[in-house]
């Protein structure tokens, strides 16, 4: 998961009254969704040649619901016509400022200082707001537990307190004191199907058996068998899947993660355990949205495992996915502790 993304689509719903679904309509209250649902209507799910169902392409998540319920919309599941249009307003105001250089920022010559995304870190002309945020009717992408919150263990929350409290503040006095992200490492599998605007592509890919996932940041690679194979038992970062079809929708079961509880994580509950077990489907409903569904199971950091289901949207033909350079190789993390010691010292 992109931190920065969630923590900004959270905070735009507290602006309008707004990083991460199983029942109830998706689809944008917007001339174009009305489009989309025609369309949906009279799509037939492809084939690839081997016939699967037709996957492929570069797809990302592209909507405004943010993983957790707000505070505002306690005990609602959706919102209302009329917060939907407000948002929808928002979001193609925002857009329209941007691309026009209108939103008191020139995005070409914005000084990190200037950044909104915590003052430390990518500025807005590493952003990738190409296109206007689509406006869904879930208030969380969290359906189970039913509040749409986080079932975190009480260790979990003390410690994702923490990561909220020394993200971007350090100390920075061990290569260990970074967390994953910012060590280039990886955000974790939990999320890397929505991260955020600064590198969220993923380029799915199929040959006769396999499914291949490329994650634009941190260039994650995931190499999924659907070929009846059973879970081996190599523990690995981002653990070990195995796929299946169920009708036209792709079912990924990973588990077999290493144990990385003792790392700093910007997300808690993207970290890994050994008990961590997810369950992914990839249902395909359009030719422009896949509806992708999460189970997360760890009773390390969640006391009952939760459920998310998100709107991933497919880019243009031709889009590509560049290099994600982190760090240029993770080199600047020496200089990242050599600078933060001195700062350290000087508060």
């Amino acid at each position: 998961m992109d931190r920065r993304h969630v923590s900004g689509a959270q905070a735009l719903v507290g602006t309008v009254m707004f990083v991460l679904f199983v029942s109830g309509p998706l689809g944008a209250q917007t001339p174009a969704a009305t489009d989309s649902e025609t369309d949906a209507e009279a799509w037939e799910q492809p084939r690839t040649a081997w016939g699967d169902p037709d996957l492929q392409g570069v797809w990302r998540y592209e909507a405004t619901i943010p993983l957790e319920r707000p505070a505002e919309f306690e005990g609602r599941a959706f919102l209302t016509d009329t917060e939907m249009a407000e948002i929808a307003g928002v979001e193609a105001e925002l857009a329209a400022n941007s691309l026009a250089g209108l939103d008191g920022v020139d995005v070409g010559r914005q000084t990190v200082d200037e950044s909104p995304i915590r003052g430390n870190e990518y500025n807005i002309f590493w952003q990738d707001h190409g296109r206007t945020r689509q406006v869904h009717r879930q208030t969380s992408l969290i359906v189970d537990p039913p509040d749409g919150r986080l079932p975190y263990t009480g260790d979990a929350r003390e410690a994702a307190a923490r990561a909220g409290a020394r993200y971007g503040v350090g100390p920075y006095e061990s290569y260990l004191d970074p967390d994953t992200g910012e060590r280039c490492l990886t955000d974790g599998v939990t999320a890397i199907m929505w991260q955020g605007p600064n590198g969220g592509h993923n380029r799915i890919v199929q040959s006769p058996g396999y499914v291949t996932i490329l994650h634009e940041e941190y260039r994650d690679r995931r190499i999924i068998p659907v070929d009846g194979r059973g879970q081996g038992n190599i523990r690995q970062w981002l653990g070990q899947p195995v796929g299946r079809w169920d009708g036209n929708t792709l079912v990924v079961e990973t588990a077999n993660f290493l144990d990385r509880t003792n790392y700093e994580w910007a997300g808690i509950w993207t970290r890994a355990s050994e008990s961590l077990r997810l369950i992914e489907r990839f249902n395909r409903v359009s030719s422009d949205e896949i509806r992708y569904t999460i189970t997360v199971e760890d009773p390390k950091t969640f006391t009952q495992p939760w459920t998310a289901v998100v709107p991933i949207s497919r880019l243009p033909a031709g889009t590509q996915i560049y290099e994600y350079a982190c760090h240029e190789g993770n080199y600047a993390l020496p200089n990242m502790l050599r600078g933060a010691r001195p700062e350290a010292v000087s508060q």
